[in-house]
């Protein structure tokens, strides 16, 4: 796998939830012992971590701010939920949703520091682009 070399504002993503995502095959992963596996950051190419590591703290971000923005729109809500206007399984399934996406923030979080611990030192002259794989 090599990268393209491109213009450095071609690289900033629209969508880097997606992009995280269909960047993430890209990295190999190694045997830990009894069927565990985990990623070789080491050997992934400097821009693709960059690039990872971009994704992952713009998703996190988002997802943040996200939480953030339901958790006050819930407040607002709050006297219809007792009620009974707003159903109470409405309430759960939102419950369950955030706990999705604060765990997604949570591992993007975790990515973009294992990529930040490989590109600490990179600096090239010209930067790479490393397209994202196709779902």
């Amino acid at each position: 796998m090599r990268g393209e070399e491109i213009d450095t504002t071609a690289c900033e993503s629209r969508r880097p939830l997606r992009d995280l995502i269909l960047l993430l095959p890209h990295m190999q992963a190694r045997g830990i012992g009894r069927g565990e596996f985990q990623i070789d950051w080491a050997s992934a190419e400097p821009a693709l971590l960059r690039q990872i590591s971009t994704n992952a703290d713009i998703a996190m971000r988002t997802v943040n701010r996200g939480v953030a923005a339901i958790g006050r729109l819930i407040v607002g809500i709050s006297p219809e939920v007792g009620t009974g206007e707003i159903p109470a399984e409405n309430i759960e399934a939102l419950g369950w949703l955030l706990a999705e996406i604060s765990d997604l923030a949570a591992t993007a979080h975790q990515i973009a520091a294992a990529c930040n611990r490989y590109t600490s030192d990179y600096a090239p002259d010209t930067p790479t682009y490393i397209p994202t794989a196709r779902p």
